[in-house]
Order: structure tokens, then C-alpha cells, then sequence
């Protein structure tokens, strides 16, 4: 649950999803939806939004989302194996946030994209984000500390990346510390592993799905040279179906 309260106070994801998901209302489907962070504001842009993900924890605290926003007549939540799910309709949008897609590799990875296919509407669009490579890139570490206040707790996240372009692989850890108004402090401790890809190979691999990469645009909160992010080569991605 830290992860999911940390991560919701980013919402510049969520709003790029939005602002190039088909024209609402139209119907949206969140593939590792979490939180529910990107279901909700694309409720509230008036789709009908279908979230999935494998954790029951992170579904409780999108269902709670959405009924805090006003926006639980909208979305339909389901606890689902993304690699496995065959809904038996299509979307106009599919939207994979969070870096989710560089979680997956190998069979798991076409499994995913298989499942967008799948249920990707003639016309529709995939949405997602990644850390590419980028040419020439060096291996690199890389520590962060950032303030983060929820509600009447406010602490810090320590943020430690190592980034592995040879490998294909960036590994982030996240210790964080959270002090109430008592001064009761609470630790918490969470790592992910990612795949990190050249922009060429995300693009064969989406090409062996059937789907084409239009558009490709930088994280305008991590692009710029210099800034501190652990996620510094962050891009968004717009796909299509490729043409037959």
C-alpha cells in the first residue's frame, strides 16, 4: 500500500493517458491499472474505464478511488492474469501506466502484448510508458532522496537505481521513512526489476503483435538534461494496429 499512496501523488502519467486516449466517451481498458490512478481521471474524462490487475490489495484501493472521485458508475475493476485475459470484446484505448510493460519479459511480455491485441478495437490505440536505451548509454547508478507527505504523515523516499544497458535491465529500490503527528514513524522498503529497451526493439517486438508505433514522446517531467529523476529516459508511446 506504500507503493500505490506514493505513486499517486504523480499524476502527470495519468493525464498524458487522457489527453491521447480516443475522444471520450469511448471505452478504456486499463491493463495493470493499480491504484487506480489512470482509471480514475480517465472516468472522470468521461470513458468507461475497465481496470485490471492481478493484486487484491491494489483493487480495493482503486475501487475506493473511484468511489471517492465519483466515478465508480464509470469503471469496473476485475482481478485478472493480464497475460491469460480474454474479456471477449474490444476497447477503443488500451492503457499499460506505471513502467508496467518493463516488468514483463520473454513469453510473458508476448502474452501481454497478445492480450492487447486481442482487445484492441479497429482504430484504437495502446498507450504506455518505458525507460529506453539510450545509444551509447553507460552502466550507472544513481540515489535520490525525495520529501513526500501523505496526508498527516510527511517523511522521505529514498530512491537507489542501477541501470544495466547491457543487460537490458534497471534495478530500483525505494526505503522510505513516514512520521505522524505522535512521532510514531513508520519504514517501508519496496525494489522492482525492469527491462530496459532500445526504441528499436520495443518496436519489433510490438511489429510480432500486429501493432505499430506512431508517435513517441519524452516525459516532459524527466527529459530535460540534469533534472534528478531515477526514470530520467522516460517516454510515452503511441501504438496502432499495423496496416495488413
Amino acid at each position: 500500500m506504500f507503493y500505490t499512496k506514493l505513486v499517486s501523488q504523480y499524476q502527470q502519467d495519468s493525464a498524458w493517458f487522457v489527453e491521447h486516449s480516443v475522444p471520450q466517451p469511448s471505452d478504456v481498458l486499463d491493463l495493470c491499472c493499480g491504484g487506480g490512478r489512470s482509471v480514475v481521471e480517465l472516468a472522470a474524462a468521461g470513458h468507461r474505464v475497465t481496470g485490471v490487475d492481478l493484486s487484491a490489495v491494489q483493487l480495493v484501493a482503486a475501487e475506493k478511488h473511484a468511489a471517492d472521485k465519483g466515478v465508480a458508475d464509470r469503471v469496473e475493476l476485475l482481478r485478472e492474469d493480464i497475460t491469460t485475459l480474454n474479456l471477449g470484446r474490444t476497447f477503443n484505448t488500451v492503457v499499460i501506466g506505471g513502467l508496467s510493460l518493463t516488468l514483463f519479459q520473454g513469453p510473458q511480455r508476448e502474452a501481454l502484448l497478445n492480450t492487447v491485441r486481442t482487445h484492441l478495437a479497429p482504430g484504437g490505440r495502446l498507450l504506455f510508458d518505458h525507460t529506453p536505451v539510450r545509444n551509447g548509454e553507460m552502466e550507472r547508478e544513481q540515489v535520490l532522496t525525495l520529501p513526500v507527505k501523505l496526508r498527516e504523515r510527511s517523511g522521505f523516499v529514498l530512491v537507489g537505481t542501477r541501470r544495466q544497458p547491457d543487460s537490458a535491465t534497471q534495478f530500483t529500490n525505494m526505503y522510505g521513512e513516514l512520521i505522524d503527528d505522535t512521532g510514531h514513524t513508520q519504514r517501508y522498503l519496496t525494489g522492482f526489476r525492469f527491462r530496459i529497451d532500445s526504441q528499436a526493439q520495443v518496436a519489433k517486438e510490438l511489429a510480432a503483435a500486429g501493432l505499430a508505433v506512431r508517435e513517441v514522446h519524452d516525459d516532459p517531467m524527466t527529459a530535460t538534461e540534469g533534472k534528478a529523476s531515477p526514470f530520467a529516459t522516460r517516454q510515452y508511446v503511441i501504438v496502432e494496429q499495423a496496416s495488413r
